[in-house]
């Protein structure tokens, strides 16, 4: 049994037609109650907006060859940057070249670091790990399992974010200490201890919240309703008693 197609070839040539107008696809889609990939799959050879000229392509090669990038000829060029994959896809150091377009999600990471000088929750390492690749300035370090980023000169405001962000982590001398360490800086006992005096505090009454969340209801029954139950529970036995 042949199944039938949902667009003819008349319907084709009459959306490829519709599409060099100046047609959106997504109104065509509905218009002929047709997902969007059936009119990519059926019709992408037909219209002239998925045909790149060869003026264009000369001009993508020669801005490659001439030492830009993949992503700044896809820019010169006015093409998307998956476009010039594809057609230089045979020349040599098509991997090796950069991209040199940071997204939306890394803009908005990079406004945060640059207001507050350093990166330690709410951020994907990939992203940052992006980041630092176009501003070798970033740096970056790992403490207690925990990746973090920071800017130059903010190491200090770094390490007190740290145990303010993180009260899961122990602060004491030692740590304040490794942590000082690690980031290449010297820190005062005077702010040490103020460090500990301000946050020693709020990493007990962070594990003292969580101890409460994982106890169970026996822990708050007396011994002797403890026992109460337990001799309620008894005529519900499933072995008589011997």
């Amino acid at each position: 049994m042949t199944r039938r197609r949902k667009l003819t070839d008349e319907d084709c040539e009459h959306i490829a037609k519709l599409i060099n107008e100046g047609h959106q696809i997504k109104d065509l889609a509905e218009k002929y109650d047709v997902d969007r990939s059936t009119i990519y799959n059926r019709c992408k050879y037909l219209y002239k907006s998925r045909q790149i000229p060869l003026e264009i392509r000369n001009k993508v090669i020669q801005a490659i060859k001439n030492g830009h990038t993949k992503a700044e000829a896809a820019q010169l060029c006015g093409l998307n940057i998956g476009t010039v994959y594809n057609l230089t896809r045979g020349m040599e150091g098509y991997r090796s070249q950069g991209n040199h377009i940071i997204r939306k999600n890394g803009i908005k990471l990079l406004s945060k670091l640059m207001s507050d000088g350093y990166l330690i929750s709410d951020f994907v390492v990939s992203t940052a790990r992006g980041l630092q690749r176009h501003f070798p300035m970033i740096m970056s370090a790992r403490y207690k399992d925990k990746t973090f980023f920071y800017l130059p000169c903010r190491e200090e405001a770094t390490i007190e974010a740290f145990f303010r962000e993180k009260p899961d982590r122990i602060i004491s001398y030692s740590a304040i200490e490794e942590m000082s360490y690690l980031l290449g800086i010297k820190i005062s006992n005077k702010d040490q201890r103020k460090l500990l005096e301000r946050y020693k505090k709020k990493h007990d009454a962070y594990w003292r919240s969580r101890r409460l969340i994982q106890r169970t209801l026996f822990d708050f029954m007396d011994d002797s309703e403890f026992f109460e139950t337990e001799q309620i529970g008894e005529s519900y036995r499933l072995m008589p008693k011997s």
